[in-house]
């Protein structure tokens, strides 16, 4: 079994998020985020593990097939489109999700990218407008909280680097 870890600690919005993947089967992430408000909020894998510039310096959603963006049940879909977690009036998400176009191992593994938890919901490329389904729509969308994903596996510990933990443009904690 293969597993990785995203921290989040920033000043309001504090987590983890796990991951992990036996043989080549589907991912499992697991973890709970606190501080957020209520409702629904997008949460992606996204491209480049560089958080030194909150979500915009993460790239776009990762997507090595070249896909629309859309939801999680969708054939055709950012691999990296994880849907929405949902906060409860106590400002904290639990959640478990399992999908099997975010591996942990090979090419397309998302290990030292970056999990994003936006701050308002993700519409699934169902807004019913031309940028719904676009990368640009992306990089609009402001984040609450940013974390890399790295190792957390003996077999991966040279993946493991110093990771930036973002809540908000400039609140910022450096963790080794």
């Amino acid at each position: 079994m293969v597993k990785a870890v995203a921290v989040v600690a920033g000043d309001v919005v504090k987590g983890h998020v796990f991951f992990s993947q036996e043989g080549d089967g589907p991912t499992t992430v697991t973890g709970s985020v606190s501080g957020l408000k209520p409702g629904l909020h997008g949460f992606h894998v996204h491209a480049l593990g560089d958080t030194t510039n909150g979500c915009m310096s993460t790239g776009p959603h990762f997507n090595p097939a070249g896909k629309e963006h859309g939801a999680p049940e969708d054939e055709n879909r950012h691999a990296g489109d994880l849907g929405n977690v949902t906060v409860a009036e106590d400002g904290t998400a639990t959640f478990s999700i399992t999908d099997s176009q975010i591996p942990l191992t090979g090419p397309n593994s998302i290990i030292g990218r970056a999990v994003v938890v936006h701050a308002d919901p993700d519409d699934l490329g169902k807004g019913g407008h031309e940028l719904s389904k676009a990368k640009a729509l992306e990089m609009l969308v402001e984040e609450l909280a940013v974390s890399t994903i790295k190792a957390s596996s003996p077999k991966l510990t040279i993946l493991y680097k110093i990771i930036y933990i973002f809540y908000l443009p400039g609140n910022f904690k450096l963790f080794v």
